[in-house]
């Protein structure tokens, strides 16, 4: 009898002990995907699984395409590389594009950079409907003079003054 109640409170005693067990398991973790990207997920494990038979399948698919002849496409009219090379048209007009803003926004660096040091003064050639020498002259003589002297302004530019820019023609670029 001693040795049972000895067994029966060690029993009792150890399940003191023991963590109880819970009748609830872990949550479930469910993923909910949809069959195009679960079949993906599928297909990449298979292939870093068997990645060796994968490469061999790709190359020999890059070969069976290699042997067959590429044709080019038929009645397809092909450019030539000039067409795609800029044109001295472009260069010309980019230029000038560059000399009116520059002549509309600094006169002085416009005829001292252009029209006295290279000769081109197309822009106030065509405002002030003037030859290039008579430009130059008008540079030199009035905008990059130093004196107080009066001189001679075209009258195209007279009758531009004092106009808003959107009403002159002259030096839109």
């Amino acid at each position: 009898m001693n040795l049972m109640i000895t067994l029966l409170c060690a029993a009792a005693h150890v399940h003191a002990f023991v963590a109880p067990s819970s009748s609830t398991s872990r949550p479930c973790t469910q993923l909910n995907l949809e069959k195009n990207i679960a079949d993906m997920i599928d297909h990449e494990a298979d292939r870093l699984k068997n990645f060796h038979l994968w490469r061999r399948a790709e190359d020999e698919k890059r070969n069976s395409w290699k042997e067959k002849e590429p044709s080019l496409p038929q009645g397809f009219d092909f450019n030539s590389a000039t067409e795609f090379n800029p044109t001295a048209d472009a260069a010309k007009k980019v230029q000038m594009r560059k000399d009116k803003r520059m002549a509309r926004e600094d006169p002085m660096k416009y005829c001292a950079d252009r029209c006295v040091a290279t000769g081109h003064c197309e822009v106030w050639e065509d405002m002030f409907e003037m030859g290039p020498k008579e430009v130059q002259a008008f540079c030199l003589e009035c905008v990059l003079s130093e004196d107080e002297e009066p001189c001679d302004v075209p009258e195209k530019f007279i009758e531009d003054a004092g106009k808003p820019a959107w009403e002159t023609k002259t030096l839109r670029p």
